[in-house]
C-alpha cells in the first residue's frame, strides 16, 4: 500500500507542476501572434508580405517565431511521457529543445526550457545527460525526430541571420 500512495503523490506532484508547462507552450504558441503584429506595426498597416519580401532580417524573424507552435506541440507530447512515468523521454526533449532555442538565440526561451528543466531534476532525480544516455541506447531517433526537424530549422534560421549579419 506504501508503494502505491508514494506513486499517486509523485503523479500529485506532476500535477502541482502543469502551470509552468501551460505558460511555456502558451508563450511560445503566442510568438508567431506578437512577431504578426510585430510585423504590422513595422509596415505600418501596409501588406505584411511585400515587407517579406523586401527585408531578408525581418523574414528570418518570423521563421525564428514560426518555430514557436512546433515547440510547444513538441513540449506537450513530452509532458505527456512523464504522466506515463517516462520522465527520460521528457527531459531529453527539454535538452534538445534548449539546444533549438540556443540556436534561435532566444534566451527568453532557454530561461523557461531550463527552469523546466530544474523542475523535472526536482520531481524525477534524472539529470539531462542521464536522459540523454538512456534515450540514446532505447530508439533515440525515434522518440527524439521532431526535435532534430526543430534543431535543423533553427540551424538554418542561424546560418540566414549570420549570412545577414544580424
Amino acid at each position: 500500500m506504501g508503494k502505491k500512495r508514494q506513486q499517486v503523490k509523485i503523479l500529485a506532484d506532476y500535477h502541482e507542476k502543469d502551470r509552468w508547462f501551460t505558460i511555456a507552450k502558451t508563450l511560445l504558441t503566442l510568438a508567431p501572434l506578437v512577431a504578426v503584429g510585430y510585423l504590422q506595426m513595422f509596415a505600418g498597416g501596409g501588406n505584411i508580405s511585400s515587407l517579406l519580401q523586401k527585408n531578408p532580417q525581418i523574414t528570418v524573424i518570423f521563421l525564428s517565431a514560426m518555430t514557436g507552435p512546433f515547440t510547444a506541440y513538441l513540449l506537450g507530447l513530452a509532458q505527456k511521457h512523464l504522466y506515463e512515468g517516462n520522465a527520460a523521454y521528457l527531459m531529453a526533449h527539454l535538452v534538445l529543445i534548449f539546444v533549438a532555442e540556443a540556436l534561435l538565440r532566444n534566451m527568453v526561451y532557454m530561461v523557461i526550457i531550463t527552469f523546466l528543466m530544474y523542475l523535472v531534476y526536482q520531481m524525477t532525480g534524472i539529470s539531462p545527460l542521464a536522459s540523454l544516455r538512456s534515450k540514446l541506447r532505447d530508439h533515440f531517433f525515434r522518440d527524439l525526430s521532431g526535435c532534430f526537424v526543430l534543431i535543423f530549422f533553427c540551424s538554418f534560421c542561424l546560418f540566414a541571420s549570420l549570412r545577414l549579419g544580424m
